[in-house]
């Protein structure tokens, strides 16, 4: 199917750093779109962008390129502490705005991006694009079907080693911008398993633990964070560490099995009571397994030759959504009560989280805990922690994969 001139959408990016790439990529797959220009406050990033995708027109100045691009739709994928700013000026100039996570830096920003598109009868849309993974839908329609009954329980892991590109740069870097947000490391990344969570724990402000610390002596800044929610029907565990292999995995427990999705590798698994008697049941599980195997095989073989399996594939998905939503005016595909509910829980988990390392309720950076067993039967435990602040400073990145949009 073509599309007409008149029901393309012409689409513009502001912010040419790292996940950009992965956008342009992504919008170039959409029959319905076109990328008209993009722009960066450093005209060779602009540059460099446009020659890679084929984008006709390359700007530093942003109030030019809305002039005399006239985009319908912008992607703003520029440091988050720019977000609100720049999703007011971009809303308030007349374009519809999709914002890459984190939506901004705290609540009170991402009340008045939405108070701007109101007033301007804008949308704006946040890029919570793994809810549009092909495998998150997958779970979401087992979980809608009653494969595990009534949803009890949401664990969510991010496995962000310090041995990619990004990561290494966060670690060393001083100045890099990640460490201006008051969630460091975690700001930037950690809406995705969040809202994996929030998919299912729908309670506007359930009750909340959170903590993080330092994993390694060498790096100075929170690496780790541990968080539990407890909703009134629903309860949730989130970890993020760089000390674990890259992963994006989240288990989904009910009054009836579980579901584990895992994101990288594309994968739904099912798990539930064995209904076989005796012996029998240690063939059963086996065998089930066997068969979820096989069709999870011939599921990603069949993506695979459709060149359709790919780490940003609900990226698009979520691309097309908004668009879908701008042509026809309706709501756009994240809601707006969910963006507050996810930029409002990671406020309340950094700041708990802050009150807990100035209080030394932390875990320690230097070294775990200590225990001796003595001669008499006793233990003995040497603590130790030296935790520093997250540090205030400035500066761009460049990577793709590894800033995980």
């Amino acid at each position: 199917m073509t599309t007409s001139p008149s029901d393309m959408i012409r689409v513009a990016l502001v912010g040419c750093g790292q996940i950009a790439d992965a956008h342009l990529q992504e919008i170039r797959k959409i029959p319905s779109a076109e990328t008209v220009a993009v722009c960066d406050v450093h005209q060779d990033f602009a540059d460099q962008a446009a020659a890679r995708f084929e984008v006709p027109r390359a700007f530093d100045d942003m109030q030019r390129m809305l002039s005399e691009a006239s985009p319908d739709v912008v992607h703003l994928t520029t440091p988050a502490h720019t977000h609100c700013r720049l999703a007011t000026e971009l809303l308030q100039a007349g374009v519809h705005v999709y914002v890459e996570k984190p939506f901004t830096v705290d609540v009170r920003e991402a009340e008045a991006v939405l108070e701007a598109a109101h007033a301007e009868d804008r949308s704006v849309c946040l890029g919570h694009d793994q809810l549009f993974d092909p495998s998150w839908v997958q779970c979401r329609a087992m979980v809608q079907a009653g494969a595990v009954g009534d949803v009890t329980h949401v664990e969510s892991v991010l496995g962000y080693p310090f041995s990619g590109q990004f990561g290494r740069q966060v670690a060393t870097d001083r100045n890099h911008w990640v460490r201006k947000l008051p969630g460091g490391l975690f700001q930037n990344t950690i809406s995705h398993p969040l809202y994996r969570i929030t998919e299912f724990l729908t309670d506007d402000r359930p009750a909340l633990h959170a903590n993080w610390f330092a994993g390694s002596a060498d790096v100075s800044i929170p690496t780790e964070l541990v968080a539990h929610f407890r909703g009134e029907q629903v309860t949730g565990n989130l970890l993020f560490s760089t000390r674990i292999e890259p992963q994006r995995i989240t288990r989904v427990y009910g009054t009836h099995g579980a579901l584990e999705v895992d994101l990288d590798a594309q994968l739904v698994r099912r798990s539930r009571q064995n209904r076989l008697p005796g012996a029998f049941e240690k063939l059963e599980m086996p065998l089930r397994h066997c068969r979820e195997a096989t069709g999870n095989l011939c599921r990603n073989v069949w993506r695979f030759l459709k060149s359709d399996i790919h780490y940003f594939a609900g990226m698009r998905c979520l691309f097309e959504e908004f668009y879908a939503s701008v042509r026809s005016g309706s709501p756009p595909p994240i809601p707006y009560e969910g963006m507050l509910r996810v930029t409002r829980l990671m406020e309340a988990m950094f700041e708990q989280c802050r009150e807990r390392e100035e209080a030394g309720d932390t875990a320690p950076r230097h070294s775990q805990e200590r225990i001796k067993v003595e001669s008499d039967h006793t233990i003995k435990s040497d603590q130790r922690s030296n935790q520093r602040p997250v540090t205030t400073n400035r500066d761009e990145s460049r990577e793709l994969q590894e800033a995980w949009s």
